[in-house]
């Protein structure tokens, strides 16, 4: 079982994703057949991001570390199945591959990313602040 926090997630952005699809068909001949991990510079640990989200509100993570089933006993079996989705695997992928063959480079880093999501979601009212 995973210890909470210490796994990673490497999240991208959209444009990214994007700039991806782009430069594989920009470059045909060469992305044909082969497969690309299109993501950003450097994966983020659980800790790391929970430390980084909360330094953007002014306040310290406040972090309590839980063996996985009884962390999955706390929450819905949706969450508990999508978190394991995204932690169980502990994602750490390298876009080399992509940046040699077909010039893909990230432009956002996975925090980047995350924050454009979370300042669109404080901007549509699923996330409210304490400001």
């Amino acid at each position: 079982m995973p210890n909470f926090g210490l796994e990673t997630v490497h999240h991208v952005h959209a444009d990214d994703v994007a700039q991806a699809f782009e430069r594989a068909l920009a470059n045909w001949s060469t992305s044909v057949g082969e497969s690309f991990h299109v993501v950003s510079p450097a994966a983020i640990t659980l800790r790391g991001y929970a430390e980084t989200v909360a330094a953007w509100f002014g306040l310290p993570a406040q972090l309590k570390y839980l063996p996985w089933t009884e962390w999955r006993a706390g929450v819905s079996e949706a969450n508990s199945v999508m978190a394991w989705g995204h932690v169980g695997r502990s994602s750490n992928c390298s876009a080399a591959k992509a940046e040699s063959l077909i010039g893909y480079r990230a432009r956002y880093s996975s925090m980047q990313a995350v924050r454009e999501s979370l300042n669109w979601l404080i901007q549509d009212g699923q996330v409210r602040t304490q400001q």
